[in-house]
Parts: C-alpha cells; sequence; structure tokens
C-alpha cells in the first residue's frame, strides 16, 4: 500500500495539502512513490509491519508522537512522527534480513527496539535529525551509538540502525545521496558502532531496502 493511504489509515483527520509549508504529513498525503525512493520504501515499511501484526502498535505510538491533528508545519512533531516511520524501516530491514521481529521497548530507556528473537538479535532505530554542521551530526551519532550500547540487552546480535532524515525540497542533493556529505556520516557510523561492539545500518531517508552501508 502507498504512504498516503496509510497515513490517511492512521490520520483520516489531517487532509492532504500539496503546497506551501503545511504539516509534513498533510503534504506527504498527496505524494505518491514515483520518482520518490525515501516514500516507496515507507510505503513498503509500513507494509512489513502489517504483515508481522504490529500495525496497530505502530499507528498509535505514530498518532502519540505527531497528535491525531495537522500541525503548523517544520514542527517538532513532524521530527518526531518521522521517528516513528524509522522504527518501521529498522523493522522491515529487520524482517528480510535476519526474520520474523516484533518491537519491543527496551528496559533501561523506553526507547523502542526492534527484537528479532530466532536470530537472538536487537535492531535499535535512531533517526538522524536535521542540524546545521556536520560536526553536529557526527556528535549525534556518537551519543546515540554511546546510548544503543548502554540500554540494549545482551544479544548475539546488537545492530545500531541510522536513518538520514529527510529534506523535502531537495532531498537527492543532501546527505546520503552527494557522496562528498555523505562519506564524513558512513566513516563516523563504522567508527562509532565498532567501537562500542555493535553491528551498524546506514539508509537513506527511509530507504531501508538498499542501505548505504550495514555490517552485523
Amino acid at each position: 500500500m502507498e504512504i498516503a493511504a496509510w497515513l490517511e489509515r492512521f490520520f483520516p483527520r489531517i487532509e492532504p495539502i500539496p503546497w506551501g509549508d503545511p504539516c509534513w504529513l498533510a503534504i506527504t498525503r498527496t505524494k505518491g512513490p514515483e520518482h520518490n525512493p525515501p516514500l516507496y520504501w515507507l510505503g513498503r515499511a509500513l507494509d512489513a509491519v502489517d504483515e508481522g501484526g504490529d500495525a496497530e502498535t505502530l499507528g498509535a505510538r505514530l498518532v502519540a508522537a505527531h497528535g491525531a491533528e495537522a500541525c503548523d508545519g517544520w514542527s517538532e512533531q513532524d521530527q518526531r512522527v518521522q521517528d516513528v516511520l524509522t522504527e518501521a524501516c529498522a523493522y522491515a530491514w529487520a524482517a528480510s534480513r535476519l526474520g520474523a521481529p516484533s518491537f519491543e521497548p527496551s528496559e533501561a530507556d523506553g526507547t523502542m527496539l526492534v527484537h528479532v528473537p530466532a536470530r537472538d538479535a536487537y535492531v535499535a532505530p535512531h533517526r538522524l535529525w536535521p542540524v546545521r554542521t556536520m560536526d553536529d551530526l557526527l556528535r549525534n551519532v556518537a551519543r546515540d551509538t554511546s546510548a544503543t550500547a548502554a540500554a540494549m540487552p545482551p544479544a548475539v546480535g546488537r545492530i545500531v540502525y541510522f536513518d538520514v532524515y529527510l529534506n523535502p525540497r531537495m532531498y537527492a542533493q543532501d546527505i546520503g545521496y552527494h557522496t562528498d556529505l555523505t562519506e564524513p556520516l558512513r566513516a563516523a557510523v563504522k567508527h562509532f558502532a565498532t567501537e562500542r561492539d555493535l553491528g551498524y545500518v546506514l539508509t537513506r531517508p527511509f530507504q531501508w531496502g538498499n542501505a548505504i552501508e550495514a555490517q552485523y
């Protein structure tokens, strides 16, 4: 199912708006997956969550993160709801690579993990928010990797999953697509994950099916 249809299911009170700077959910409801890889993979991620029987759990988290009504746009609510969508992408990635997953809150800090019992593996989803400088972005990678290492339960597989933020206007020229911008991020994810004895996944915005790099 396309992402617009999923958002209509989860947010029926948010009307589609195709112009201006409205709520991210409102404008995304007007977009299709054609020529838009982030939205193509996002729709498939929600399909995977539904197939795993966890769509209602995810839907409740989406509404809790954003609220049932439209926001003013470019808001923290928009960022938070995309964080939860990254959880769906990590779930889909785990389902395709490791086995049947489920959502499981971390007992240490309450963040959402993806658990694959058959592999004794956990995946910790993180979405990188937009920041002003590359140094800020790399500091956030170090912070999130450290937090994951401290909070994730002991397991055979412990994987940190990083999803690059989506620039709605020119994402294809931004981090994740532009090599000179992406390489420092890729190197940092590898360095900090390896330092903490974690596997890692780095993806373009919501593009769980064709990761930039994955080692696990």
